[in-house]
């Protein structure tokens, strides 16, 4: 069977987009000798070294990629109606125009159920995706919350058509005590990171509410730890930079800029994370602390209570003393942080880039079929 990827995001894309599509794909041929792989990737990557290249049932074309919706609805058909391939898996957009099976692996469709979160370019980009999706032979999405999204929102109206492939947590994420003293004292200095924190890592906008977690700073009762935030500013940013001035708490929020290399450093040294999120589709960011050992405060909405399970510590994503509370509750209360710990960890377990790969190729063939 010829199966197509659109991987033009492995080597360039959005930061989760850039993950997501690394990890299925890496997966994806690792685990398959079986059928032969047409792997479409960003051209101006072509200069990186794509290790699967070499691999015999694996081919790779380098495609134009300046806008995704176009790629994906005149370049990819090309190439798949040229080759005869018998599968194409997109990122979002299917093209009406290719003959092979054509299958959307659907992200989120949050800018319908919160386009209070989106600028108005975005929305209107995206706003083919619905009439896009429903002229596909079979979707994938990342969690059961997003697949209720795409039945309510209209995406689909057979929900077998709809297939739920999680994502998974990447090696790279561990606890601390499994990590060299030495890599971690690099990232410390590198990025001037104190010995306790808080953490957040993720987009600056308003979705992911870090407006209120700054609120919630000077309410607990620890008045010395700090919040570091790992991320880069975003579309509709919060308004972060004003909140930290009106509360005077400055000296307690440290900001990195975005982290690619020593994320998992950053994670593991961290001593409570969180993620007061308006809303997600699955929410990697808590999946990646978890599997760091450290205990998680998220917002109890949407798909977070799916990925985080018991080892979650749910909040009010609108009540900055909620937040407040369930930080302080794991800071004063060692069995607590012991047992979130624990649970995070066994928790994290459940969710593996192998799996993933594993039903997404079970999709692939059920639609060929």
């Amino acid at each position: 069977m010829k199966i197509g990827i659109d991987a033009k995001w492995y080597f360039e894309g959005p930061p989760s987009g850039k993950r997501v599509v690394r990890s299925l794909v890496d997966h994806m041929l690792e685990i398959d000798d079986e059928n032969e792989y047409y792997i479409f990737l960003n051209k101006k990557s072509i200069a990186e070294n794509f290790k699967w290249k070499s691999k015999k049932n694996v081919k790779c074309f380098y495609v134009w990629a300046g806008n995704n919706l176009l790629s994906d609805l005149f370049i990819l058909p090309f190439y798949s109606n040229r080759y005869g391939l018998d599968a194409l898996l997109y990122q979002n957009f299917i093209s009406p125009f290719d003959k092979a099976k054509r299958i959307a692996y659907i992200h989120d469709v949050l800018f319908l159920s919160n386009p209070e979160y989106y600028t108005i370019f975005e929305r209107l980009y995206f706003a083919p995706l619905r009439f896009l999706t429903k002229r596909s032979d079979a979707i994938i999405t990342v969690s059961e919350e997003e697949k209720n999204r795409l039945l309510q929102y209209g995406f689909s109206d057979d929900a077998e058509k709809i297939v739920v492939a999680y994502h998974g947590v990447d090696d790279s994420f561990m606890p601390r005590e499994k990590i060299p003293t030495a890599t971690l004292e690099e990232a410390r200095q590198k990025f001037d990171i104190p010995d306790r924190f808080l953490l957040f890592v993720g987009r600056l906008n308003l979705r992911k509410n870090v407006d209120n977690l700054l609120r919630a700073i000077p309410l607990l009762e620890d008045k010395t730890i700090p919040l570091v935030i790992v991320g880069a500013d975003n579309w509709k940013k919060s308004n972060h930079e004003v909140i930290i001035n009106t509360l005077g708490i400055q000296h307690r929020v440290h900001f990195t800029g975005a982290i690619y290399k020593e994320l998992g450093a950053i994670y593991a040294m961290g001593t409570v994370f969180c993620f007061p999120s308006y809303a997600e589709s699955f929410g990697l960011p808590p999946l990646e602390a978890m599997a760091s050992g450290i205990p998680v405060v998220v917002s109890g909405t949407t798909s977070l209570p799916e990925v985080c399970g018991k080892a979650g510590n749910y909040v009010d994503p609108n009540n900055p003393v909620d937040i407040a509370q369930k930080i302080d509750a794991l800071l004063m209360d060692g069995h607590l942080y012991a047992e979130k710990k624990i649970l995070g960890l066994e928790q994290a377990k459940k969710f593996t880039w192998k799996q993933a790969a594993e039903s997404v190729i079970k999709c692939i063939k059920a639609t060929v079929r």
